[in-house]
């Protein structure tokens, strides 16, 4: 990566990939963006993005391309370059995921390297779909475009809440002290997700190491 030209990925097995080309590329015509699809893409990047999507989809679709998803593990977890997932791409990232998918038999398949427990679907299908407030995010801390980077002690200009939008959305359950959590609401999960995680606490203080819960997974990665 050169100080004027940065090449973002974005992995394009499924899901709002073009989109999240037009975001990126839309901040200065210095950002060049790439559809990741084969591992050898991924040495010529200089950051990658997961966008939304179904996580499903693109587990399956990841599992049997071969070498990518091996490849996708090595560079969020060893290149020490800025990785993002948005919505099913935060799925992929997480160490733990819980769910329901009727076309799972093995578990979801995940990249890992955010320590979070997420839940898919927790706020129910696409017709459940609702907005609430959500706290504003915070202002960023370094401009990439123009190399300014703020010295942190700039206090934030709007108090006021942000608009969040939940459609068929995951949630982060845990994160460990060392992940700095931006923002939380306080929702309810749908039924469905309430009777997993109901069955999984049980199963947990039980002390059982659960990896799959009928069609439910609960992945634990080794």
């Amino acid at each position: 990566m050169s100080a004027d030209n940065i090449t973002i990925g974005v992995l394009a097995l499924q899901g709002a990939f073009e989109e999240h080309q037009q975001c990126l590329e839309a901040i200065s015509p210095n950002i060049r963006t790439v559809q990741i699809r084969t591992p050898d893409q991924l040495e010529s990047i200089d950051g990658i993005v997961f966008p939304g999507g179904e996580s499903t989809s693109m587990g399956l679709i990841g599992d049997v391309t071969t070498g990518l998803w091996d490849g996708l593990r090595h560079f969020v977890h060893n290149s020490g370059k800025p990785t993002w997932g948005t919505c099913a791409g935060m799925i992929l990232l997480a160490e733990r995921c819980i769910g329901t998918s009727a076309v799972i038999t093995k578990g979801q398949s995940l990249i890992g390297g955010v320590d979070i427990l997420v839940c898919r679907n927790y706020f129910g299908s696409q017709i459940s779909s609702f907005e609430m407030s959500t706290p504003a995010p915070p202002a960023p801390f370094a401009n990439a475009v123009d190399g300014t980077v703020d010295d942190g002690k700039k206090e934030d200009s709007d108090d006021s809440s942000f608009p969040g939008v939940f459609i068929r959305a995951p949630a982060i359950l845990t994160a460990p002290p060392d992940v700095q959590v931006l923002g939380t609401v306080v929702a309810a999960p749908c039924r469905a997700a309430a009777v997993v995680l109901r069955e999984l606490e049980r199963k947990l203080e039980a002390g059982e190491n659960v990896i799959q819960l009928g069609v439910v997974d609960a992945l634990e990665r080794k």
